[in-house]
C-alpha cells in the first residue's frame, strides 16, 4: 500500500513534531532542543530531546531516533503508512482510500483502531440519539450520578443496546469483519458456527483511550444489579495492554502538564466524578493494582502524583502498594485519605470538588502513610521503619535516598544510621529488564560508518567524497544501501535535505542511525569550524579505506608468493603496494 511522495511531504509539513511529541511526553525547553524522560525505556533523568528546526527525535539513552512518523511508528507499534495516515487524520489531510486489493496489508493493530473506533462512534450515538428504555435508562444513570453532556461528550461515553446483535449488524454495514470484532472482544462466538454475539449488552460503555486519542478498548459498567459482574472489559490486544495504558490520561494531560501534578484514582467512576467536580487533573489505573508501566507512562507528565483510593482497608492497603511503585518509577507521591470507608465517587458527589482539593493540601507523605496505617493497625514504630527502609531502597538518587531515611528518623525516633544499616541488607527487587535488540550491534564500528555519518549530515560535502569514491562491494548491507542512496543523488544532482532520510529508512536501527548523525551537528557553535572537521574526517576515512584495501591486496600477494616464491614480478608488486599502505599510514598521503 504506498502513499504518493507529495501527500507524505504535505502531511510532513502540516505536522509539527514538538507538539505530537507533547501529547505522549512532558517537554521542557533546553537550548535548541525540548528535553522529556523517554517514553521507549525506563528513564528517571531526561534524555529524549527533541529539535524542532530539524524536526526529528533522540533519545540519548536507549539510542531511538527519528522524524514525526518514526516517532508515532515506535510510540503506536505501527507501520509508517499507518503512521502517515494517523498523522494526516490528524492535519485533516485526506488520503487515498485503502482499496479491496490493499486490505489485506493492512496491520492487525490498525484493523482493531478501526474496529474500536466503529463500535465507539455506534454506543455514543446509542447513549445519545436512541429513544430505546435501555438508552434512557443509561441516560438516566448518568444523569443521577451528576454526569452532564460535556463530561459524556469528552469521554465519548456510549451505551451498549440490550440486543445480541446490534453492534454485529452494524459493523456489517460498516463493512467490517465480524472476526476483527472477536478479536477486539466486542463480539464473541456463538454455539453456532459463524454466529458471533455482542460481547457488551445494556452496559454504559467507557472508551480507553491511548495518547494518540485512538480508542483501543473498552469498559462496560452494568444497568441490571442482578447481572453477576459489575463491570466487563475488553480483552488484551495487539492495541491494549491493561497495565500499560491510564483511563482518562489522553483527556487530562494538558491539565497535568500545566499543574505539573496529577490525581490517580482506580476506577472509571470515580475519575469521571471528579472530573465532573472541576478535577481535571484525575486518571484512573482501570481497576487494577498500579503497574510499573503505568506509573512510567504517569511520570512522563508530571512526577506529583497524588493517589485518592477507597478509604477502607482494601483501599488503604492498595494506596500503600502504589506508593512503592511510584517511587520505583521516579516519581513522588503522596496519599490522600478520605474519611471513614468513603470512595472518590461518593465523597465527590457529596462534598464537590473544592473538598478534594482541601484534602490535598494536607496529604500524607509515604512516611506519614506508612506511620499512619502503623497507628490505624496498631504496628510498633520499629516495625513500621523496617517497612519504610524496603521502599527507601527503591529511590535511585543517594541524596533523596538519604533525605528520606532522614525522615524516617524523624518522625519514629530510629536512627539513621540504623535504618542505614537496615537498607544495605535489603536487597533492590528485579526490575522489569530492558528491551534487547539490534540497535546495541549495529552500526558496526570503523572507518565506513565514520564515513557515512559525514555523508548523512554534510550534503556539501558528497561532491568531494564521491569524486574521488565510490560505494563498492560493501560488506555490510545496510551501510550499502545507505551510501548507495547519497552516491545516487549525487550522480543524478538530486541531493536532498538529510531529514529527508528519515522517509526513505523509516525502520529500525537506520532511523536511529540517520536521527543519530544529524544530532551530531546540534551543538556545534561554530558551522565553519565544524563543517572543517568534518571534511578532513571524511578525507581520513578515504585514507583509511584506501589502506584497507592495500593492506587486502597485500594479503592476497603473500599468499601467491607462497605458491611462487621466486616470482619477481610479484615481490615488486608486493613492495610497491606495501610503500603505498605505509605513506597512506604514516603521512597521510593526499587522495
Amino acid at each position: 500500500m504506498r502513499i504518493p511522495e507529495d501527500k507524505i511531504e504535505d502531511v510532513r509539513a502540516a505536522t509539527d513534531i514538538l507538539s505530537v511529541v507533547q501529547g505522549y511526553v512532558a517537554l521542557k525547553r533546553r537550548g535548541q532542543n525540548y528535553f522529556g524522560l523517554c517514553p521507549f525505556h525506563s528513564d528517571t533523568a531526561p534524555s529524549f530531546a527533541v529539535n524542532p528546526a530539524r524536526q526529528i527525535f533522540r533519545c540519548f539513552g536507549c539510542g531511538r531516533g527519528g522524524n514525526v512518523f518514526g516517532f508515532v511508528m515506535e510510540v503506536e507499534r505501527i507501520s509508517f503508512v499507518e503512521a502517515v495516515r494517523m498523522l494526516a487524520e490528524r492535519a485533516g489531510i485526506e488520503l487515498p482510500a485503502v482499496s479491496a486489493s490493499e486490505r489485506d496489508t493492512v496491520s492487525e493493530s490498525e484493523e482493531l483502531v478501526r474496529a474500536n473506533g466503529m463500535a465507539r462512534d455506534f454506543f455514543h450515538k446509542q447513549l445519545m440519539e436512541s429513544q430505546s428504555p435501555g438508552a434512557i435508562e443509561a441516560r438516566r444513570y448518568l444523569a443521577e450520578r451528576g454526569y452532564g453532556k460535556t463530561v459524556i461528550e469528552h469521554f465519548l461515553l456510549g451505551y451498549a443496546p440490550d440486543s445480541w446483535d446490534s453492534l454485529v449488524q452494524f459493523a456489517k454495514q460498516a463493512g467490517l469483519a465480524p472476526s476483527i470484532l472477536t478479536q477486539a472482544g466486542l463480539l464473541k462466538e456463538g454455539k453456532e458456527k459463524n454466529r458471533p454475539y455482542d460481547a457488551f449488552r445494556h452496559r454504559v460503555m467507557f472508551p480507553i483511550r491511548n495518547l494518540a486519542g485512538r480508542v483501543i478498548a473498552f469498559g462496560g459498567r452494568r444497568l441490571r444489579e442482578e447481572e453477576e459482574a459489575k463491570y466487563i472489559n475488553s480483552p488484551e490486544t495487539a492495541v491494549y495492554r491493561k497495565g500499560r495504558e491510564l483511563f482518562g490520561l489522553w483527556e487530562a494531560r494538558q491539565d497535568i502538564r500545566t499543574r505539573d501534578e496529577a490525581i490517580l484514582v482506580e476506577g472509571y467512576t470515580d475519575c469521571l466524578s471528579l472530573v465532573m467536580a472541576g478535577v481535571t487533573i484525575t486518571v484512573a489505573s482501570l481497576g487494577t493494582a498500579l503497574t510499573e508501566q503505568q506509573a512510567r507512562l504517569l511520570k512522563r507528565f508530571t512526577d506529583k502524583v497524588f493517589i485518592l483510593y477507597d478509604g477502607d482497608n482494601a483501599g488503604l492497603s492498595a494506596a500503600r502498594r502504589a506508593i512503592d511503585v511510584l517511587i520505583a518509577a521516579g516519581a513522588k507521591p503522596r496519599v490522600i485519605v478520605l474519611p471513614g470507608t468513603e470512595d472518590p465517587d461518593s465523597f465527590v458527589r457529596k462534598n464537590g470538588g473544592d473538598a478534594i482539593w482541601q484534602l490535598r493540601e494536607t496529604a500524607f507523605s509515604p512516611v506519614d502513610f506508612q506511620l499512619h496505617l502503623a497507628k490505624r493497625n496498631q504496628v510498633p514504630p520499629a516495625d513500621a521503619a523496617r517497612e519504610l527502609v524496603n521502599t527507601a531502597v527503591l529511590i535511585a538518587s543517594p541524596v533523596e535516598q538519604d533525605i528520606f531515611l532522614r525522615e524516617i528518623s524523624a518522625r519514629t525516633a530510629v536512627s539513621a544510621d540504623a535504618l542505614r544499616r537496615e537498607l544495605s541488607r535489603v536487597r533492590v527487587p528485579g526490575q522489569i529488564p530492558e528491551e534487547k535488540s539490534a540497535r546495541t550491534t549495529w552500526p558496526p564500528k570503523g572507518t565506513l560508518t565514520a564515513l557515512t555519518r559525514v555523508l548523512v549530515r554534510r550534503t556539501d560535502l558528497r561532491p568531494v567524497i564521491f569524486e574521488k569514491w565510490s560505494p563498492q562491494n560493501i560488506a555490510d548491507a545496510k551501510l550499502a544501501e545507505l551510501l548507495n542512496v547519497l552516491y545516487e543523488e549525487w550522480q543524478s544532482n538530486a541531493i536532498k535535505e538529510p531529514e529527508k532520510l528519515l522517509d526513505r529508512f523509516p525502520d529500525s536501527p537506520l532511523r536511529e542511525f540517520l536521527a543519530g548523525c544529524l544530532y551530531e551537528t546540534e551543538d556545534e557553535e561554530d558551522e565553519e569550524r565544524g563543517l572543517e572537521i568534518d571534511r578532513r574526517t571524511a578525507l581520513d576515512c578515504l585514507r583509511g579505506l584506501e589502506a584497507d584495501g592495500l593492506r587486502v591486496e597485500i594479503a592476497e600477494l603473500k599468499q601467491k608468493l607462497v605458491a611462487s616464491p621466486n616470482e619477481p614480478q610479484l615481490l615488486r608488486e608486493l613492495q610497491n603496494l606495501m610503500r603505498r599502505e605505509k605513506n597512506l599510514r604514516i603521512h597521510g598521503q593526499d587522495i
